[in-house]
């Protein structure tokens, strides 16, 4: 299954946006295909599951010498994507109307920007909004990054995605290589995420485990404690610390 294609997280020219379907777990699935963008290398970047299972950016380059008069064509493959679940999905902005208005999404994790389609014949454009919701989950722009709000009552808590390019124990290709294995790729987006809470105007880390409750006045401890135990919370969750920060608020 393809994705559209969006802006290649490696160059920073617009590239061609090819059509896309959702993911399963929706109730409908959706078709889109967006025109071809002109562009001035003729670079293009598209979103791949392989048939091995994995997803993949394939990034494909064409390069021309007008000198010498020689075109070259080459193409890297990036295990996983930079985007958030890895395409384009249906979300929202607000407007300062207070009306949400919807695009199609998809929100780059490495370059913290969000890239909106307001009808299927236009081009992505690149956007930065206090607020956004894609695939139902909600991000609100933190300073510079943007958190997405899995709680937020008395108290709130916050997720970070990061999102990094390695190229450890990924070789560059010759052409002789064995096909599959860690030379099927040029390198790996690596994704990783951090929990954080808001207290006194500060953002501050959330700890998963045990730990988690060192979040919490020491007064609280011992009530939330108990609760954890009594109710088999498991604090190295995302459900456990959702449950532990809504039971804290009645305390």
């Amino acid at each position: 299954m393809k994705t559209l294609v969006l802006l290649s997280a490696l160059v920073a020219s617009p590239l061609l946006l090819v059509g896309q379907q959702l993911a399963k777990n929706y109730s409908k699935d959706y078709n889109y295909f967006l025109r071809e963008t002109k562009i001035a290398d003729n670079n293009n970047t598209r979103i791949v599951i392989t048939d091995k299972g994995d997803t993949t950016l394939v990034a494909e380059y064409k390069s021309q010498d007008v000198v010498n008069k020689t075109h070259q064509e080459f193409t890297k493959v990036y295990k996983g994507t930079p985007y958030f679940k890895n395409g384009w999905y249906n979300g929202k902005i607000g407007s300062e109307s207070g009306k949400d208005l919807s695009f199609l999404m998809a929100y780059n994790l490495q370059k913290q920007v969000v890239y909106i389609v307001e009808k299927p014949d236009a081009d992505a454009t690149p956007v930065r909004p206090d607020e956004f919701t894609i695939a139902g989950h909600t991000f609100r722009k933190y300073e510079n990054i943007f958190l997405e709000t899995l709680y937020m009552q008395k108290n709130i808590l916050l997720k970070s995605y990061e999102c990094v390019l390695s190229a450890d124990g990924f070789f560059e290709k010759t052409g002789y290589e064995a096909q599959g294995g860690e030379f099927a790729y040029q390198g790996e987006f690596r994704k990783s995420y951090k929990y954080f809470t808001i207290q006194d105007d500060l953002l501050r880390a959330v700890s998963i485990g045990k730990k988690a409750l060192q979040t919490f006045p020491r007064a609280k401890r011992g009530a939330l404690q108990r609760y954890v135990k009594e109710n088999g919370i498991n604090l190295k969750t995302e459900e456990g610390l959702v449950a532990v920060f809504r039971y804290y608020d009645t305390l």
